[in-house]
């Protein structure tokens, strides 16, 4: 079994052995139906006990290759990730991905001539939020670092307001991802995150969390507490608000309605 030494958050050598996954458990296993059989192969999950980060060190070593041919495959759009049933036959305008976008673009109105938008993590060269983005008349650029898809190096200059959407739970190198934001968000600039934030101190059924799922590429769970510790290293300070949850070094200057 492969283990792990300390919490990528917050540096805590106080971790506990929660449990092995099935490495096919996939999110949408939660619908009653296995998308993929078991092969055997465990992967070990573990919690900290001072932050409330749950995760695996199994892929810590992996290298693109390693990511695409066992997760980031052919399977993973098809089957892992696809289309929501009710959304397949509708415009892309009309989706969730698009709808999310216009939600965000609304908060930053009145700042297209003065912003830029980075999308972290956006699955494509365009994702459903960044064409809401654009069509708001932003000015839009997009960063792929985990498919292998897309947009591969981050363009140049900073950002003020940098977004992933149900990204930052497939990172299994947190140091690079806060890195990467604090090196990229602009001095007063917002970094939007949706992920799924679970409950601290650690349930002991944690892995019952139909989220936390191998197949998917989920290996990164965090709490409030957790995300808090890791963007605290880059002197960022994390907040949840009605709107989502964000991150900030400086209270932004540029027209927003996050902060009034």
């Amino acid at each position: 079994m492969k283990t792990a030494s300390f919490c990528k958050c917050c540096n805590s050598e106080n971790l506990i052995f929660v449990g092995n996954l099935d490495s096919n458990k996939a999110c949408w296993d939660r619908y009653g139906k296995r998308v993929f059989p078991s092969i055997g192969k465990d992967i070990p999950y573990f919690s900290c006990n001072n932050c409330g980060f749950v995760f695996t060190s199994y892929m810590d070593n992996w290298g693109v290759n390693e990511f695409k041919n066992n997760i980031y495959n052919e399977d993973y759009l098809t089957k892992v990730n696809p289309p929501l049933p009710e959304e397949r036959d509708l415009p892309h305008t009309s989706q969730g991905g698009y709808r999310l976008g216009q939600q965000l673009s609304f908060m930053l109105d009145g700042s297209q001539d003065d912003i830029r938008i980075l999308d972290y993590g956006a699955g494509s060269e365009v994702s459903n939020a960044g064409m809401a983005f654009k069509d708001a008349g932003f000015d839009y650029y997009s960063y792929e670092p985990y498919l292998s898809l897309g947009a591969k190096n981050l363009p140049l200059g900073k950002f003020d307001f940098i977004f992933a959407i149900e990204v930052i739970e497939h990172c299994h190198n947190l140091n690079e991802l806060s890195a990467n934001i604090s090196r990229y968000i602009s001095r007063d600039g917002i970094f939007y995150i949706q992920t799924m934030l679970h409950p601290f101190p650690t349930p002991t059924n944690i892995l019952n969390s139909w989220y936390i799922a191998p197949r998917d590429g989920h290996i990164s769970i965090f709490t409030f507490n957790s995300i808090t510790a890791l963007f605290r290293q880059v002197e960022m300070n994390v907040v949840q608000t009605t709107f989502g949850l964000i991150a900030f070094k400086n209270l932004p200057k540029f027209k927003n309605k996050f902060f009034i």
